[in-house]
């Protein structure tokens, strides 16, 4: 990236169409139209020696990376593909700290070095100014442990106990190096706008559900609000911007109602069929977008698979397990005081972390939270003769409590009575 490699590949990748029908290619026809480009730093001021040894060194390299084969006179088996890959992928590191910092480790574990200090680490990068060099580590750690890498960092050190010449390491490192998505521009923007089309979402949001780059997503959204796609929905917190599809200008060629109509029709038919349950459009009034029908129908559908696979079976047990332990983690209950049981005084602390569970499961949260409020109004009501009117109210009221608190903490406002 500091010499003129990344520019001798741009040259390749976007000044190179007359030649890249050819299977082989004089270095001479090369040669020839270097000094007009505009990718290679000063190309039109080099003396023709000059270029010619730049060139030539250039395609060793590429020889021995076997995106080419280089002889004498002629570049023959080009990769262009890899070529433009590569290239792409050189500009990715170039703006990404972590990256260049992946790239350092794999580098050095390869040479034969499981226990990387910072100071080997700031050698190799010595020429590019690498912030939070601890922060970018402990996330790396932190990450690839959690895949899998059996790692350690202690703040001086970086320790791989994988042995120098174990491939699974170049997975674990270096496949963050490269951009997270291989799709087409016109690919992108249909994932996008398909999971749009279901809700709104932020940048960040799209870039976490699609697992791409965030810069990527911010070009392709901005594209796309160019073209009327695509609407600006609300604002979030910290002055987050949330789009959604624009029904007056439908990206998939139908009209608004149509695909409300469409949608109603899907819902109401399955639930007639699964649930003996007749909705009418009464039903949906309050539903405001089409896209919170459209996420309703696609809810619906997946409600729909077969359960009882095993498969299905071991995701139901082991996603149980998984969210429970959320549950269990942030939910923390006070017991009273031994000598204040007359009318018991639990407290049940929630935190907002609980807010980041699944909706569904937070509905079911929800549902069952009801559930346990009618379940104790009527014990109290079968208690009535044992406990005294006051203290039921004093119990439930104290509950209805605790309840709107839990529900607010996970994310869903009460509205008891």
């Amino acid at each position: 990236m500091l010499d003129d490699t990344i520019g001798f590949f741009e040259f390749l990748r976007y000044e190179t169409k007359s030649l890249r029908d050819e299977n082989v290619i004089l270095k001479d026809d090369f040669l020839e139209i270097i000094p007009k480009s505009t990718k290679i730093k000063q190309a039109s001021k080099l003396k023709k020696s000059e270029i010619t040894k730049k060139f030539e060194d250039f395609s060793k390299n590429l020889d021995r990376t076997l995106f080419v084969k280089n002889t004498k006179d002629e570049i023959t088996d080009i990769k262009w593909t890899r070529i433009d890959d590569f290239c792409k992928l050189l500009r990715l590191i170039e703006r990404s700290d972590e990256r260049k910092i992946r790239w350092a480790l794999y580098q050095i574990f390869t040479s034969g070095k499981t226990k990387i200090s910072k100071q080997n680490i700031n050698e190799l990068l010595q020429d590019f100014k690498i912030k939070n060099l601890d922060k970018i580590l402990a996330k790396i750690i932190k990450t690839e442990t959690l895949s899998g890498l059996d790692a350690t960092y202690d703040g001086k050190n970086f320790i791989i106990n994988h042995n120098s010449n174990d491939k699974l390491v170049s997975h674990y490192l270096v496949d963050a190096v490269e951009e997270s998505s291989r799709r087409s521009p016109g690919e992108l923007e249909e994932e996008i706008l398909d999971l749009i089309d279901e809700g709104s979402y932020s940048n960040q949001e799209i870039s976490q559900s699609l697992l791409l780059d965030e810069g990527l997503v911010s070009r392709t959204i901005s594209k796309l609000r160019d073209q009327d796609k695509i609407i600006l929905s609300s604002f979030g917190q910290r002055g987050a911007r949330y789009f959604t599809t624009n029904c007056d200008n439908c990206p998939f060629g139908t009209t608004k109602a149509s695909c409300r109509k469409e949608a109603i029709s899907y819902i109401a038919s399955a639930f007639a069929q699964d649930f003996d349950l007749d909705l009418s459009a009464n039903d949906f009034e309050s539903v405001e977008t089409n896209q919170a029908l459209l996420k309703i129908k696609r809810i619906v559908m997946m409600a729909r698979k077969e359960k009882n696979t095993k498969l299905e079976r071991n995701l139901g047990e082991n996603l149980d397990n998984l969210l429970s332990k959320v549950v269990d983690k942030f939910t923390e209950i006070e017991t009273p005081d031994k000598k204040s049981l007359s009318v018991p005084d639990i407290k049940i602390e929630i935190t907002q972390n609980i807010s980041k569970l699944p909706m569904l499961y937070q509905l079911g949260l929800k549902k069952g939270a009801r559930g346990g409020i009618h379940l104790m109004d009527e014990m109290l009501h079968l208690a009535s003769k044992s406990i005294k009117k006051e203290d039921r109210l004093k119990i439930k009221k104290h509950a209805l409590g605790e309840t709107n608190k839990f529900l607010k903490n996970i994310g869903l406002d009460k509205k008891d009575s």
